[in-house]
C-alpha cells in the first residue's frame, strides 16, 4: 500500500515537471516568434532571463548635466521629466538636518525630526521628507552628504535606488562635522525610496530620515498636465508635554502603532492652502513612495479612480499597467506611480483606505478639481429638492426660541423646556471668571427634527475663565467639537473636540478668550450650538 502511493506521488511529480515544461516551451516560442502579448510602448517582450539594463555609456565617456538642470525639489513638487536625453552625469549635494517640527499643526504638536534639505538651502529647517531627486536609467548620480558639526548624531544613506554596499549607507556614513560621496549608477527605473540606515535604523527613519528617488525609465512615461511627490510617514510619539513637545515613543514603535500617520511629512502638508490643484480635463500623475515604517498603504482617491496604475512604482516599459483601479497597495519601503484625470470639479480625497490612519492619524490629502460640470458624467439631486442649500436651523438669531426653549441663557439662568425646568450650575452671573456652566445633551437630541432642542441651552453665555461641562444624556455616542457646521457637514477648527463621548460621559473645555464659539457633533452635524464669552 506505502509502495503504492509513493508511486502515485511520483507519478503525479512527473506530470506536473512535464506541464512545466510545455509552459516554458511557449512562453520561450512566443518571446523568440512576438507572439506574446506586448506593452504599447514597448515591441519587446522581456523573458526571466532578459536583462533590462539598457547600454550603459562608460562613466568616462559621460557628460555632466547642464547647471541649469533641476535634479532635486521638495515634496509634492518633482523635478522636470529626463524626457529622452542621453546618459549623463549630475550632481546632489544633501545636507542633514536634526530639529524640533511640527507634525500636527492644527493641534501645536512637534517632535523631533531628523531629516535631509538640499545643501546651501539654511531656512529648511524640518529636512521630513526629505528632497525628490530624479535621474534617468543609465545616468551617474554623484551625491555628496553633508552632516554639520551642530548635529549631534551620525547619519548615513541607503538609496533603495542605488546598486552598491548597502545602497550607499556604508560609504555616506558621516560623523558631525564629516562629508563623504558617492558615485552611483542608476539601473532600474521607478519611484525608490531613500532613508537613513545608521545604528538604530527604525528609530532613524521615524524621526523622519526618509526621502524619494525618481529614475525615469528608457523609454519616457507618457506627458501628463501635473506630477506629483507623496510619501507616507508613520509618527511613533506620546502624548505632547505641556509645550506641545510629542518624545518618541519606543513602546509604541515596537508594537507597530504610531500615534500619526502623514503624507508629507505633517497632517496639513496636502490639506486646505496646500491642497494639489487641477483643471477639469487634465491628468495628473503622482509619485508614491510608502516610508513606512511597518505599514502597508491603501493608496486610494475618493471620489475618483486611478486611470493608470504602474505596480510597484516599477515603470519599465514592457511592465503591465492596471487600467481604472480603486485602490492599490504599496508595501512599507516600496511605491506606486499612478494616474488620475480630472472629469468633473469636486475635491478629491488622498487617502490610506484603512481609515483609521485618515479619519483619526492624519494621512488625508486634497485635490481640488475646478472647472466646468459635466452632466454626463455627475449630477447631484440634494434632499427634498433643496438645489443644493445647506441643511440650517431656522432663524440665524441666538435669541430664537424653540418651543419653550430660549436658545440662549447666562450662566446661572433658568428655563424650561417641555414643563422642566434646567438651571445652568452654579454661577449668580455670567460675567463671574472660573465659574462651572453644564450642558446636557438630551434624550433623543440626535434626531434631526429634534436639531433646534439637541443641546440644553442651546446657546449659552459664561464670562471669561469659565468651564463649560457637557454631560450626554443621550443614549448615542456624540462629540463636541468646535467649528462650524451647514448641518450636513461639519468643520472642525482645531479649538476643542472631546472625541466620542459615550451614554453618561462628560466633556470639559475652559474658555479663557472672549468671542463666540460654535460647535456642533461629528456624527451629528445637525446638532449644533454656541458658547458666548463675555
Amino acid at each position: 500500500m506505502n509502495k503504492q502511493r509513493r508511486l502515485s506521488l511520483f507519478a503525479i511529480l512527473l506530470l506536473i515537471t512535464a506541464a512545466i515544461t510545455a509552459c516554458s516551451d511557449v512562453n520561450k516560442d512566443a518571446a523568440e516568434n512576438g507572439d506574446g502579448k506586448e506593452n504599447d510602448s514597448s515591441s519587446e517582450v522581456a523573458t526571466a532571463v532578459d536583462s533590462i539594463i539598457p547600454d550603459l555609456t562608460p562613466v568616462a565617456d559621460l557628460e555632466q548635466a547642464p547647471s541649469s538642470d533641476v535634479h532635486a525639489t521638495y515634496a509634492p513638487e518633482v523635478p522636470p521629466p529626463s524626457g529622452d536625453r542621453d546618459q549623463q552625469t549630475f550632481e546632489i549635494e544633501l545636507e542633514i538636518v536634526e530639529g524640533q517640527c511640527q507634525i500636527d499643526p492644527a493641534n501645536e504638536v512637534t517632535t523631533d525630526i531628523w531629516g535631509f534639505r538640499l545643501a546651501g538651502d539654511d531656512d529648511v529647517i524640518c529636512g521630513s521628507p526629505g528632497p525628490v531627486l530624479r535621474g534617468r536609467v543609465g545616468d551617474v548620480a554623484q551625491i555628496t552628504v553633508t552632516n554639520p558639526d551642530t548635529n549631534t548624531m551620525a547619519h548615513n544613506v541607503d538609496f533603495h535606488a542605488v546598486t552598491g554596499q548597502g545602497g550607499g549607507a556604508a560609504a555616506t556614513t558621516v560623523i558631525p562635522g564629516e562629508t563623504a560621496s558617492i558615485e552611483a549608477r542608476l539601473l532600474y527605473p521607478g519611484a525608490f525610496m531613500y532613508h537613513c540606515a545608521f545604528g538604530d535604523v527604525p528609530e532613524h527613519i521615524v524621526r523622519g530620515m526618509s526621502g524619494m528617488f525618481i529614475v525615469d525609465p528608457e523609454s519616457p512615461l507618457g506627458d501628463v498636465d501635473h506630477e506629483w511627490a507623496v510619501m507616507q510617514n508613520e509618527w511613533y510619539v506620546s502624548e505632547p508635554d505641556a509645550d506641545g513637545v510629542a518624545p518618541l515613543d519606543r513602546e509604541a514603535l515596537l508594537a507597530e502603532e504610531p500615534r500619526y500617520i502623514t503624507f508629507n511629512g505633517r497632517t496639513d502638508a496636502l490639506t486646505d492652502d496646500n491642497a494639489l490643484e487641477m483643471k477639469v480635463g487634465e491628468r495628473s500623475r503622482i509619485y508614491m513612495v510608502n516610508e513606512g515604517l511597518n505599514l502597508a498603504s491603501n493608496f486610494h482617491p475618493i471620489g475618483s479612480q486611478w486611470d493608470v496604475v504602474y505596480p510597484e512604482a516599477a515603470t519599465y516599459s514592457t511592465n503591465r499597467v492596471i487600467r481604472g483601479s480603486q485602490s492599490t497597495l504599496v508595501v512599507a519601503g516600496g511605491g506606486t506611480v499612478v494616474e488620475m484625470v480630472a472629469y468633473v470639479p469636486s475635491t478629491v480625497l488622498l487617502v490610506d483606505h484603512a481609515l483609521v490612519r485618515t479619519f483619526y492619524k492624519g494621512a488625508m490629502g486634497q485635490v481640488v478639481i475646478t472647472g466646468d460640470e459635466d452632466p454626463e458624467i455627475f449630477v447631484g439631486h440634494p434632499v427634498d429638492g433643496s438645489e443644493g442649500e445647506s441643511m440650517t436651523h431656522e432663524g440665524a438669531s441666538s435669541t430664537t426660541s424653540i418651543g419653550d426653549a430660549s436658545t440662549t441663557t447666562a450662566v446661572g439662568a433658568s428655563t424650561t423646556v417641555d414643563g422642566q425646568a434646567t438651571t445652568t450650575s452654579q454661577a449668580d452671573d455670567a460675567s463671574t471668571p472660573s465659574a462651572n456652566a453644564s450642558v446636557s445633551i438630551p434624550l433623543d437630541a440626535w434626531l434631526p427634527d429634534n436639531a433646534e432642542k439637541a443641546y440644553l441651552p442651546m446657546n449659552i453665555e459664561v464670562g471669561v475663565g469659565t468651564e463649560v461641562t457637557w454631560t450626554n444624556d443621550d443614549s448615542l455616542v456624540h462629540t463636541v467639537t468646535s467649528g462650524e457646521s451647514d448641518g450636513r457637514v461639519g468643520e472642525p477648527d482645531g479649538l476643542f473636540d472631546s472625541g466620542n463621548v459615550d451614554p453618561g460621559g462628560t466633556f470639559s473645555y475652559t474658555f479663557d478668550e472672549p468671542g463666540t464659539y460654535a460647535y456642533y457633533c461629528v456624527p451629528h452635524p445637525w446638532m449644533k450650538a454656541t458658547v458666548t464669552v463675555k
